[in-house]
C-alpha cells in the first residue's frame, strides 16, 4: 500500500481482515483505516471505532465512503468472489488492493498432484473448526484463483462508464502453515531455487496476484453527464 504513495491520513477500508491487516495497514503509518469481517471475534483486537461487521459482499458503506479498498487473501472465502470485488470498488473513491491467488497451468498441476488444495481445510482447521471458511462457516471454501482478465471483465462489467486502470503485481508463496503437512512443506523447500527461476523466467505462473484498480481517468466516448448523471451521447458516432 505504501509503494502508492498514498497519505497517512488516507481513507482505508480493508475487508475479509483480521489482526493482521490492522498491524499491517498501521505499521505503514495509515491513521484512517476501517478493518471488517464477519467474525467479530475481531472485534476487541482492534481500537474502537476501527471495526465493522460487514459481509464483503454486501458492503453497508455509501458508494465511495473510502480512499481505498483493501484485501488481502479474503475474496476466496466469498460466496461470490466476483460480487465481493465488485462492492469494493463501489465503496472506493479512488481504487482498491486485491492480494489472491493467481490461476495458472503451474498451480492447476500443483491442485492435480496434491501440492495445492482445491478447498480450503487448513483455514477451518485453524480455527477448531468452527470459523475460517465459507462465508466464515465450518465448510471449508473453494479456493478461487484469478486470473488478469477475470479482473479486467468483472470490473469493466461493474462499472461500463469508463475503462479501468488496472496493476498487476506478482508474488510467490510456499507452503509454511503445519496444517499443509510435513510432506508438502518440504517439497515446497526443495523446490523453491526452480520455482523461484520459473518465476523470474514467467512471472504468470506466479501463485499470488497482487491488484491494483483505480477508478477511470474518464467516461468512455460514448457517455456523458447530465445534471451529474451518466447517459448515453446522442452526438457520439463510431
Amino acid at each position: 500500500m505504501n509503494s502508492l504513495g498514498l497519505d497517512a491520513d488516507t481513507r482505508l477500508l480493508a475487508v475479509c481482515a483480521g489482526t493482521d491487516d490492522w498491524e499491517l495497514l498501521s505499521s505503514l503509518g495509515f491513521t484512517d483505516v476501517v478493518v471488517s469481517n464477519l467474525d467479530e471475534a475481531f472485534a476487541p483486537l482492534v481500537p474502537d471505532g476501527r471495526w465493522s461487521y460487514q459481509d464483503a459482499q454486501s458492503l453497508t458503506f455509501e458508494d465511495r465512503s473510502f480512499d481505498w479498498v483493501f484485501v488481502s487473501e479474503g475474496l476466496h472465502h466469498c460466496r461470490s468472489p466476483h460480487r465481493a470485488l465488485g462492492e469494493m470498488y463501489r465503496v472506493c473513491r479512488e481504487g482498491i488492493v486485491a492480494i489472491e491467488a493467481r490461476d495458472s497451468a503451474l498451480m492447476r498441476l500443483a491442485v492435480r498432484v496434491g501440492m495445492a488444495d482445491a478447498y480450503e481445510l487448513a483455514a477451518v482447521t485453524d480455527q477448531g473448526f468452527r470459523t475460517g471458511g465459507l462465508d466464515n462457516t465450518s465448510v471449508p471454501n473453494h479456493v478461487y484463483r484469478w486470473t488478469e482478465a477475470e479482473v479486467v471483465k468483472t470490473l469493466r462489467s461493474y462499472d461500463p462508464t469508463g475503462e479501468p486502470r488496472i496493476e498487476f503485481r506478482y508474488g510467490l508463496r510456499l507452503p509454511t502453515a503445519v496444517a499443509t503437512g510435513h510432506r508438502r512443506r518440504l517439497v515446497g523447500q526443495l523446490a523453491k531455487p526452480a520455482l523461484r527461476l520459473l518465476r523470474a523466467l514467467f512471472k504468470r505462473q506466479s501463485n499470488q496476484l497482487a491488484i491494483i484498480a483505480r477508478r477511470p481517468a474518464e467516461l468512455y466516448p460514448w457517455l456523458h453527464l447530465v445534471d451529474g448523471q451518466v447517459e448515453f451521447n446522442p452526438d457520439y458516432s463510431n
